[in-house]
């Protein structure tokens, strides 16, 4: 499985998550490191999910005020996990404390999820992760309301 943090992660919080991550068969990247700093969300998505990539993990909390950016995410088949409102006050230490404790739960809930499901990481419950957990993002631009 290939997942893939966008630039809006810190790069020692993706090196941590490396270095703990015992699995071979889970192949960790970066946008920068892959393509370079600066480029375009479409562009990177869709190049990504042709290399074979099956997720998506962003910092930007903000996802639903870009629907652009949304609906790429959406069509490219890539299952995307978006970070709680609160993330960006929660600075370096307590972004990795996020991601590095939810890490087993963003992947089995990838394994789990159809192409181009998109998650919100809860902030709640840190000792107690779950699937279950998980916030779905909706969005009426795209999803029909009879849609699950």
């Amino acid at each position: 499985m290939k997942i893939k943090f966008d630039e809006n992660i810190s790069p020692k919080i993706v090196e941590a998550i490396r270095n703990l991550e015992t699995d071979s068969s889970i192949e960790i990247s970066t946008v920068r490191e892959d393509y370079g700093q600066g480029i375009e969300d479409p562009d990177w998505i869709f190049r990504f999910k042709s290399e074979g990539g099956t997720a998506m993990i962003s910092g930007d909390h903000n996802i639903l005020q870009d629907p652009v950016n949304l609906k790429s995410y959406t069509e490219s088949g890539l299952i995307s996990f978006w970070p709680p409102r609160g993330f960006p006050e929660l600075k370096k230490f307590g972004q990795a404390a996020l991601l590095i404790r939810w890490w087993t739960v963003i992947k089995e809930k990838a394994r789990q999820s159809t192409p181009g499901s998109r998650w919100r990481i809860p902030q709640t419950g840190l000792w107690s992760p779950g699937a279950d957990r998980f916030e779905q993002i909706r969005d009426p631009r795209i999803d029909k309301a009879d849609d699950n």
